[in-house]
Order: C-alpha cells, then structure tokens, then sequence
C-alpha cells in the first residue's frame, strides 16, 4: 500500500512517462512495506499497457497487465536468485546481461526489476555496470534495495534514487532486548565506557544470543548518529530525543560520527555478505570506542 509521500512518487513516474523523461535506471530505496515493488510494477504496466487510456495511464484488464500481475510479462523480467542471501553473477548474466539485447517481444519497452538488489555480490553488480552505462533504447531498469549505500557508488551515480517512506522506529518490547539497546546507547553517549575486552564480550553476546536484533541494532546506531549530528546545529530529528543520549552523543566530533555511521555500513554489509556476525561486531563496536574516546 502506497503512503501519501509513496503516491508523490508514483505521479513523478507517471508524469516522467508522460513526458518522455523517465530515466532509463532507477533505485527504489525503503523499508519492506513501503510499495516498492508495486510501484515498479505499476511503472511496467504503464509503459508496456495495451489499454485505450493512454501512454502511463495503465488500464489494468488487458493482456499486458494481466501479464505482469502474474509475473509472466516476457518484457517485464523479475530477476530471482536461488541463493538464498546472494544475488550472484550468474543470476544477472543469465536474467540481464544475456538476454538484454533481445529486444521487446510485445511493446516497445523492455523492464528489469532487481529485487534485493543489496544482495548483488560484487561480481554481479560489476556485470550489471556495463549495462547501467550503456542500455539499448527500449531498456528500463528498477534495483530495489532496503539501503543503496550497499551498492557501489558507481552503480548509484548512474541511477535515479527514490527514497520512499523510512521504517518506523523500532520500539524493542522485551526487556532484555531493551537492555542491549540501552548499553549501545550508553557506549555512544559515553555513560558507559568498556574497556576492550568488555567490548569484545558485548559483541559476542549480541551476535550469539540477539543476532535476530542485529538490523535493528544497526538503525538504532544510525538514527542516534544522524540526530547526534542534528543536534550540534541545534535541530532534532527525532519529536522527543533520548534522554541525554543525543546530546552527549553530539560531543563526538563530526569526523567520530561519520566513521560510526560508515562502519555501521559496512558492519550491516559484511553480514549480509555472510562475513562472521561477531567479527563484523567487534570491528563495529571498536570503532564506536575509538570515536567516542577521541572527544575525551
């Protein structure tokens, strides 16, 4: 189901269609939930309908539509992967790149959309890359992604991004899941301060016994950063800040908070590429340490 900000985005595409400016490469960024795909799907019916209402006006009845409602559209390709956390190179050689110059069987557009497109391995985005730079005429392209910073920065100066509504606030309702997101609070704002060892201690707790938490745990770090570095301009992100936290958060340095986010980055990448969860952890919760000792 599309929000109020979701449908705005949904007018951009039909007025870009309309127009004849739509790009030829997109990124559809958000949380799951958030209409993503519907959107995607409903940019395929609008450039590939048969209906009499109009070129990005799809009528939803006619053959085409039907089509792609099934997922059966042969000029609408949604790419899968049997791998489960991976979309390999094969996948986008065989789905994409290999059948990319067969030109449109029914209509004259042609659309890929990459579910999961976080997942691409680097082998896969690098066979995607060629394509992105250089598409035939009639090819679209949708990635749809939870977070774009995990693909490679460029694939994502040569796509459009459309951000749609951010995930709620993750809001732990057991107790001792709230204690762990108390103790990260707690090291970012300096209330606590382990020493390494403890350190170590807290990741392998985290990635043995809350590792189901650890997307969460992720954005929670983020968002205590971004309102952190709100916060030093005198603007909070957030309607009702932690208490204490954001502001003793703030006293990091600018360049501390960046290097939290970039590793919280690269900590939710290296999971997802299936790199040891405690590993990525310890070098997460090091750099946090190593920022937040610095204004000290």
């Amino acid at each position: 189901m599309l929000s109020k900000t979701d449908h705005i985005l949904k007018e951009y595409i039909d007025t870009a269609i309309e127009k004849d400016t739509l790009n030829q490469s997109y990124i559809f960024e958000g949380a799951e939930g958030t209409g993503r795909m519907e959107l995607a799907l409903h940019t395929a019916k609008a450039l590939l309908c048969t209906g009499d209402a109009g070129l990005g006006k799809p009528c939803g009845t006619c053959h085409s539509c039907k089509l792609i409602d099934s997922r059966n559209h042969p000029d609408c390709v949604i790419v899968t992967h049997e791998k489960q956390n991976t979309v390999s190179v094969e996948d986008i050689r065989e789905q994409v790149v290999g059948d990319i110059s067969v030109r449109p069987y029914y209509g004259g557009r042609k659309i890929y959309i990459i579910p999961d497109a976080e997942l691409m391995s680097a082998g896969a985005q690098n066979a995607l890359l060629k394509t992105i730079e250089e598409p035939p005429s009639y090819v679209l392209i949708i990635l749809i992604v939870k977070n774009k910073e995990l693909l490679l920065q460029t694939i994502r100066s040569r796509c459009v991004t459309l951000t749609f509504r951010a995930e709620p606030e993750f809001q732990p309702d057991d107790e001792a899941v709230a204690t762990q997101f108390d103790k990260i609070a707690g090291i970012l704002s300096g209330r606590n301060f382990p020493d390494t060892a403890e350190l170590m201690g807290f990741a392998k707790e985290l990635t043995s016994e809350y590792k189901e938490y650890l997307p969460e745990i992720f954005t929670y770090i983020e968002r205590l950063c971004r309102d952190a570095l709100l916060a030093k301009s005198g603007i909070y992100l957030t309607e009702k800040p932690s208490s204490g936290y954001i502001d003793k958060t703030a006293e990091i340095p600018y360049e501390g908070l960046e290097k939290i986010l970039k590793a919280t980055e690269q900590a939710r990448h290296d999971i997802l590429m299936n790199v040891a969860a405690e590993a990525a952890m310890d070098s997460l919760l090091l750099h946090i340490k190593q920022a937040v000792g610095s204004q000290n």
